[in-house]
């Protein structure tokens, strides 16, 4: 989820913005009407109801793309072409405006669905912004949060309370507002029933595969939505959040160029969470203001240094990297938010990771074979069969390529970048991902992050940056 700074107001009008002005009226008018809608109402948080809006809007876009095809065997390629980005850009539409509605597990979906590359300009444009700039909601619900928390409205606990907010995402918003001690601080705000609407969504999905009930690995299936139901719902609980905000804090000092903003924990509570205020931009604007490529390296620099020195002293990694959990700071500085989807490696968990890593190292094909079977839950090769063990090393060999490659690592390398895209789609397509619960996060951070330094064409020393973060202390 999108945190707790960032600098463009995430307004009904910046959302507005997400058009260019070329765009025809009726499509900016539907725009205005689904953020209407999103910002105006409480998500629904029974599963039927979230069924039926989800179902429908299934419906909306496949009966575009329908029209579209029947239409498409009349006309020359232009305008062939020039109806089909209408099509993209409906069903984008369509997309955005019930995932900004549903919000919570719903939306989640959405960020993913933003991977460069991977889905057509149209999505890539309106799906991204769901990432810190999703519909906030009215603001007496943001009051009436408040006041159930703590008893008081906003402006009796702060001297100062904007009640526009500034970022939004899938399970809460976030408003800028000045302690009474003078210090600027970013309030993060959890929309009304967010727990309820991530339980109505996994029991739908559940629901939605009982077709696979009779296949091998729905064991398998069944554990990893109990994986993804836990790990969201404790995504709910911003006091967990702000422990492991500073626990991750205390790990960095002044000279590394990386903030992680200071908790606030008087101004905090299960569902609030408050803390410092930092300035800065995200990606986007950062991309816009053209910076050369000395300045690219060295956010992709700390970046990778960030990541790697959490999942080495804590054991922990973000499971939900996306665009809004960076802050690009005028000094130079990264700002690193947003702690709440994350999870920590069990022991053995810990020890595979290793003993892969090991194995990469020394270049041994046999046993790093032995740790993919291992891995995805098989007892030998042979029954996890030759293909399966092929492909899901080629995934594996991608993420870890970095690792073995010394010198500069050019994360902007598009051949790079879409052979790991390409190893993913064909595992996938093939139904080829049983395996630990664990590995949907670790899939997602590696996805998410390169996906992150993947736009920003950035490049750095990786191996050299993992030596010095996973050295033991």
């Amino acid at each position: 989820m999108s945190c707790n700074v960032a600098v463009a107001p995430a307004s009904r009008e910046r959302l507005m913005q997400l058009l260019p002005r070329d765009e025809d009226a009726a499509a900016r008018q539907r725009l205005a009407e689904l953020v209407e809608t999103a910002c105006s109402n409480r998500p629904p948080t029974s599963s039927l109801s979230r069924l039926w809006i989800l179902g429908s809007m299934q419906a909306k876009v496949a009966g575009a793309y329908v029209a579209w095809w029947l239409r498409s065997r009349l006309v020359d390629p232009d305008e062939k072409e020039r109806t089909k980005n209408e099509t993209h850009l409906k069903a984008a539409l369509e997309l955005f405006g019930t995932m900004g509605y549903l919000r919570g597990a719903v939306m989640k979906v959405g960020q993913m669905l933003t991977l460069p590359e991977m889905v057509p300009e149209q999505y890539a444009r309106l799906l991204s912004s769901l990432s810190f700039e999703a519909p906030p909601m009215h603001y007496a619900m943001v009051r009436e949060v408040f006041f159930d928390e703590f008893g008081r409205e906003p402006e009796e606990m702060f001297a100062s309370f904007e009640k526009k907010a500034f970022a939004a995402a899938s399970l809460g918003q976030v408003h800028r507002a000045r302690l009474h001690t003078g210090e600027q601080v970013a309030v993060k705000i959890q929309y009304p029933g967010i727990a309820r609407t991530i339980q109505a969504d996994l029991k739908n999905l559940r629901l939605l595969l009982q077709p696979m009930r009779m296949g091998d690995d729905w064991p398998n299936l069944l554990d990893k939505l109990a994986e993804v139901e836990s790990v969201l719902l404790a995504e709910t609980d911003y006091l967990k959040e702000a422990e492991l905000a500073q626990a991750v804090r205390s790990h960095f000092e002044p000279g590394d160029g990386i903030v992680v903003p200071r908790v606030y924990t008087e101004c905090s509570s299960l569902r609030v969470l408050t803390t410092e205020y930092l300035q800065g931009v995200h990606i986007d604007e950062f991309l816009a203001s053209d910076p050369s490529q000395e300045l690219r390296d060295r956010f992709t620099h700390l970046m990778t240094m960030a990541t790697i020195r959490l999942l080495y002293r804590t054991h922990c990694i973000m499971a939900d990297p996306n665009p809004g959990n960076y802050i690009f700071m005028p000094d130079g500085r990264l700002g690193v938010i947003d702690f709440g989807c994350a999870r920590m490696y069990t022991d053995e968990e810990w020890r595979m990771q290793c003993e892969a890593e090991a194995a990469a190292f020394r270049q041994d094909e046999k046993e790093m074979e032995r740790i993919i079977v291992e891995a995805s839950l098989y007892e030998s090769a042979q029954e996890m069969g030759a293909e399966r063990v092929e492909l899901v090393g080629r995934v594996i060999s991608w993420q870890l390529e970095p690792w073995l490659s010394e010198g500069l690592f050019d994360f902007g390398d598009r051949d790079f970048f879409l052979r790991g895209m390409e190893a993913m789609r064909q595992a996938t397509k093939k139904g080829y991902l049983r395996g630990m619960p664990l590995h949907i996060w670790t899939t997602r951070f590696v996805l998410g992050a390169r996906a992150v330094v993947y736009r920003l064409k950035g490049r750095c020393h990786f191996k050299e940056i993992y030596r010095q973060e996973s050295a033991p202390r």
